[in-house]
């Protein structure tokens, strides 16, 4: 698997979204997955990364 590039910014602005989902990346063999309704399939989607 390809490894992802990240941008690090401290400010997101977005427009004309229809709410947001929290969820928790958890591990998937040797990768990672984030579970979402079914309602969001063939939707784009935006994965913010949080520093806690």
């Amino acid at each position: 698997m390809k490894k992802v590039k990240l941008t690090q910014k401290s400010t997101l602005t977005l427009k004309n979204i229809k709410g947001f989902i929290e969820r928790e990346v958890k591990p998937f063999g040797t990768s990672a997955r984030i579970d979402f309704p079914k309602e969001f399939i063939g939707k784009k989607v935006y994965v913010i990364i949080a520093d806690e």
